[in-house]
C-alpha cells in the first residue's frame, strides 16, 4: 500500500475513530493530491528543498537532520527519508508532521488551513514541473551499463572489502551464499575516490546523459560530474533472469552527514515503489518462507545465514528498502511462493508501522494469510542473526510455529493486529473485521483457522465489541456461510467436470486452503 491509507478507494469518510457511525464528509484523495503538489506542501511546512534529479532533497523535518535527507517527489507525489524512513504521500505528511489523523490531515489541507503560523520556505525553490523529464536512455542500454557498473564495483579488491567489512562490522558471512550461486560475488563496494566510476565508465563509452538519467552519477556545485556511490557496500536489484536493474549502497564510513541507504532515483530501469531487492534467485522449497524484512542487510544476512545452515532453498528474504509497500511489490511478494509470507521488519516504531502496511496491502485489501514475526525492540534481522547465527533462523520460519508458547521470537498469526488495524481505519469496523476474517479463513486450514478466529474474537472481547459473544456469533455465522458456499461451488465444478463440461467458467473457485505451519 506504499505507505498511505487506503490508497486505491476513491473517497474516505471523515469520521472520528472513536466514534461508530459513519461520518457524512467524505473526501476525494486523488483530488487533494492533485490539487495540493507535494513539494509545494513540504515547502510551506518550512522545509527548504532544493532539485536533486527528478525531484527534490531537503533536511527531513521528523528526525535531527543536517543532512538532506528527505527525498520530495522522486518517487512521483511522495515523501521518503533516507534517514529515518518517514515516508507517503501529502496527506500523510501533513499527519505526521501536525499530528493530526490521517482523515483530520485530510480536512485540514482542503481546507487550507494546514501549516498556520509556520514560515514557509521559499517556493521559488520548488518549481512544479510541467511535465516529469524524458528518459532518453532505453531500458537494454541501461542493463548493459549497470552490468560494467557492477564489474567494476566488484573487482577482486572491491569484494574483498566489501566481504570483509560484512564479517567483521556486522557478522554477515556470505561465503557459502557466493558457493551456492557458482561463486558470483552478492556485494560490491564503491571506494570513497569522487570520480572513479564515473572516469571508468565514459571511457567505456557511456555518455554523460546516461550517467545521470542512470543515477551513477550527479552534478556537483561546479558542474561537474561525481560519482553517487562512494564509501558504500553495493547490492545489485537483480531481476530473476540476471538482469541489473539498479543498486542500493549503504555507507560504511560512519558519516553522519550520509543517508545510512541510498537507492537510485526513478531510472529507466529501477521504480522504488515496484522495485524489490533479493540477494538470489534461487529455487525454493515447497514449504518454503518469504520474509519481508526493512533493509537490505537484513536480507542479505537471512539469505547467508541460510546458506550457511544448508536451508537456503527454505528462505526468500526480500525487502522495498524500507517501511513502504505499494500495490505492485505486494502483488510481487505474494506471487513469489504460494505459502503465507512473514513479515519481519526491526523492532523499532517505524517497523512496527511498516508491519501495519504490510498487513493492510496482504491481509486486508488482497485477502491473503500472512504471519507476523517480532523481533526485541530495537533489533533488526541482520543484528538477530548477527548474534543467534543458524539458530536464530527458526524466527523467521514458519513451520511448527502456531501454538508455540515460547520467549524467543517465532511467526505469529496477527489476528489481534488486524482487528487493531481495522478500527483505525475511517468508518464502522464490525462489518470490514468479519469481511477479513472470511476471506482470511478460506485462505487457511484447520488449525491456523480456528487460532486466527480465537484471536480475533479475544481482542473484540477487549475492546468491549463482544458483548454476549454477539461478534463470535456473527464472524462464525459469514465463515460457516462462506465455506458451504464455496463447498457447494466446489461440488458443482466436481459435477461439471464428471460430464465433460468446459472448465473455461467465469466463477471465482474457492482458493486451496494454505496450511500456514
Amino acid at each position: 500500500m506504499d505507505q498511505e491509507h487506503n490508497a486505491h478507494i476513491g473517497e474516505v469518510p471523515a469520521t472520528n475513530l472513536s466514534d461508530r457511525h459513519h461520518g457524512s464528509e467524505r473526501f476525494d484523495v486523488a483530488a487533494l493530491r492533485r490539487a495540493h503538489p507535494i513539494e509545494t506542501v513540504v515547502a510551506s511546512s518550512g522545509v527548504e528543498l532544493t532539485r536533486r534529479g527528478q525531484g527534490f532533497m531537503g533536511c527531513c523535518p521528523f528526525h535531527e537532520d543536517s543532512t538532506a535527507s528527505l527525498s520530495v517527489g522522486g518517487v512521483p507525489d511522495r515523501f521518503h527519508c533516507f534517514a529515518c524512513d518517514a515516508g507517503g504521500d501529502v496527506i500523510e505528511y501533513v499527519a505526521r508532521f501536525t499530528g493530526l489523523s490521517f482523515v483530520d490531515a485530510a480536512r485540514a489541507l482542503g481546507s487550507g488551513t494546514v501549516f498556520r503560523g509556520v514560515q514557509p520556505a521559499s517556493l521559488g525553490q520548488v518549481p512544479r514541473p510541467a511535465r516529469p523529464a524524458v528518459l532518453t536512455t532505453t531500458a537494454e542500454r541501461a542493463h548493459a551499463i549497470n552490468h560494467l557498473a557492477w564489474e567494476f564495483f566488484t573487482t577482486p579488491a572491491n569484494v574483498s572489502v566489501a566481504e570483509s567489512y560484512l564479517r567483521d562490522a556486522r557478522g554477515i558471512d556470505v561465503g557459502a551464499l557466493c558457493a551456492a550461486g557458482g561463486g558470483e560475488p552478492v556485494v560490491g563496494f564503491a571506494r570513497t575516490d569522487w570520480r572513479a566510476l564515473t572516469r571508468h565508465l565514459l571511457r567505456r563509452g557511456v555518455t554523460d546523459t546516461e550517467l545521470l538519467e542512470l543515477d551513477l552519477a550527479q552534478r556537483s556545485r561546479n558542474g561537474d560530474l561525481v560519482d553517487t556511490y562512494r564509501g558504500r557496500l553495493i547490492v545489485p536489484v537483480l531481476r530473476a533472469g540476471g538482469l541489473i536493474d539498479g543498486f542500493i549502497g549503504r555507507d560504511t564510513t560512519g558519516d553522519p552527514r550520509a543517508p545510512k541507504y541510498r537507492n537510485p532515483t526513478r531510472t529507466p530501469t529501477f521504480d522504488k515503489s515496484t522495485a524489490l531487492y533479493r540477494p538470489t534467485h534461487h529455487g525454493l522449497d515447497r514449504d518454503a518462507n518469504v520474509v519481508v524484512v526493512e533493509g537490505a542487510l537484513d536480507a542479505l544476512a537471512i539469505a547467508a545465514t541460510a546458506a550457511l545452515g544448508g536451508e537456503l532453498s527454505m528462505f526468500a528474504p526480500v525487502t522495498t528498502s524500507g517501511v513502504t509497500v505499494s500495490a505492485l511489490q505486494a502483488h510481487a511478494v505474494l506471487a513469489l511462493h504460494p505459502k503465507p509470507p512473514v513479515i519481519a521488519l526491526d523492532g523499532d516504531r517505524a517497523g512496527r508501522e511498516g508491519t501495519d502496511r504490510w498487513l493492510r496491502a496482504l491481509c486486508i485489501e488482497r485477502g491473503r494469510p500472512a504471519l507476523v514475526s517480532r523481533l526485541p525492540d530495537g533489533v533488526d534481522p541482520a543484528e538477530w542473526l548477527q548474534h543467534q547465527g543458524v539458530s536464530g533462523l527458526p524466527a523467521f520460519d514458519r513451520r511448527g510455529c502456531l501454538g508455540v508458547t515460547t520467549d524467543t521470537p517465532r511467526p505469529q498469526l496477527p489476528g489481534r493486529d488486524l482487528v487493531r488495524i481495522c478500527f483505525e481505519e475511517p468508518g464502522e469496523p464490525v462489518r470490514r473485521i468479519v469481511d477479513v476474517l472470511t476471506q482470511l479463513d478460506m485462505r487457511m486450514r484447520g488449525g491456523a483457522a480456528s487460532e486466527f478466529i480465537d484471536q480475533a474474537e479475544f481482542e473484540m472481547t477487549v475492546r468491549g465489541w463482544n458483548p454476549r459473544g454477539e461478534f463470535a456469533r456473527s464472524a462464525r455465522d459469514a465463515i460457516g456461510h462462506a465455506r458451504r458456499q464455496a463447498a457447494a461451488e466446489q461440488h458443482h465444478r466436481a459435477q461439471a467436470a464428471s460430464q465433460g463440461l468446459s472448465q473455461l467458467s467465469t466463477d471465482t473457485p474457492r482458493p486451496d486452503a494454505h496450511q500456514v505451519a
